[in-house]
């Protein structure tokens, strides 16, 4: 008889373990499988490719199929292990488009089960379903997922994305301010859970301020102010599990890189292939502590979009570190962003 004594919590971060342990009465294998509850089960039966984990077991881990991952421990009474490093390749995170409301977050998710099986193949114990999400850090419903202040600056015209770890049925509602006008608007998701919301400016025309209240999950106000012309909006994901915006309104230098592959032949030197690369130097406003340590996680953070309207444009970040606080001074952030491209694989 095998049982189950640990599980994560719902909810809980792939940045950090999600550890399950198992027991049995007499020692013997335990094979474990992590399936995608998601799925519809047609692909569960059929074993990917398999390779070594890091503590030398035989590991396999399924990709387009109800199986994620497999794991045999041998001749043993209990076991522990994470599946975290299975799932993370799941995540398939997209910057949310269109107007005003809320938008799938399923792909920012992977809900799994856990079977163990004895050496039979029979299964002996399935854990109840667990959903986790992207980040870094855990977090209880209701809640923002944020690294962001609660109270931003928004170019006219510009969109932002709010990410909501709810614990019921949703409501957002959205009052625009202009002079003497206010205008509100509701929105509602039936759904607990990891909700994305996304506010547009251009369902709010001359709006000078926005109040989003989530309610129970938080309030974030936004201050409108014009649009720079030249201005960059960089979009990440962050450590919190959310896509965050932020605009530089400053283009420092442009510098465009020739890299050129050579060759040697009768004539001596020649230019085989030439690649050009553009690297653009962002610099924020003077913003506080708060800010700046929220853009100085663009230096680390896994992926980097350029945002234009409804266009997001993978980028890559070319700097390695970021000065948050200079002592006696307002303090800005500078970035250096460039275009993500294919590394070519090099072939012997």
């Amino acid at each position: 008889m095998m049982q189950f004594t640990q599980i994560p919590q719902q909810y809980a971060p792939l940045g950090g373990e999600l550890r399950y342990a198992i027991e049995q009465e007499a020692a013997g294998n335990i094979d474990i499988r992590i399936v995608d509850a998601a799925a519809d089960g047609t692909g569960a039966n059929r074993i990917p490719e398999s390779g070594p984990d890091a503590d030398g077991t035989t590991v396999s881990a399924g990709d387009g199929t109800a199986l994620l991952g497999a794991k045999r421990f041998a001749a043993t009474a209990a076991a522990a292990f994470d599946i975290a490093p299975y799932l993370r390749r799941r995540m398939r995170f997209v910057p949310a488009t269109g107007g005003t409301g809320f938008r799938p977050a399923a792909d920012r998710t992977v809900s799994v089960v856990v079977e163990a099986a004895a050496t039979d193949g029979a299964v002996e114990a399935v854990s109840p379903v667990r959903t986790f999400r992207a980040g870094a850090e855990a977090a209880e419903a209701p809640c923002l997922l944020t690294s962001m202040p609660l109270s931003r600056l928004i170019p006219e015209g510009a969109c932002d994305e709010l990410t909501l770890l709810a614990g019921g049925p949703c409501t957002v509602t959205v009052t625009a301010l202009a002079g003497d006008t206010t205008v509100a608007e509701s929105y509602r998701a039936a759904e607990s859970g990891l909700q994305v919301f996304r506010l547009d400016l251009r369902d709010f025309p001359g709006a000078e301020s926005l109040t989003v209240d989530a309610g129970a999950c938080g309030v974030v106000v936004y201050s409108v102010i014009p649009a720079r012309q030249g201005a960059v909006r960089l979009t990440w994901r962050s450590r919190a599990g959310s896509v965050e915006h932020y605009t530089f309104p400053v283009v420092r230098t442009e510098v465009v890189r020739s890299i050129r592959q050579q060759a040697y032949g009768p004539d001596g030197r020649t230019a085989a292939t030439a690649e050009t690369d553009r690297e653009t130097v962002l610099v924020s406003a003077y913003e506080g502590r708060q800010v700046l340590d929220a853009l100085a996680e663009l230096t680390a953070a896994p992926e980097v979009w350029i945002a234009e309207g409804d266009t997001y444009t993978p980028a890559d970040i070319a700097t390695d570190e970021a000065v948050v606080q200079r002592h006696g001074t307002l303090s800005c952030l500078e970035i250096a962003v460039r275009p993500k491209r294919k590394i070519r694989t090099s072939w012997n």
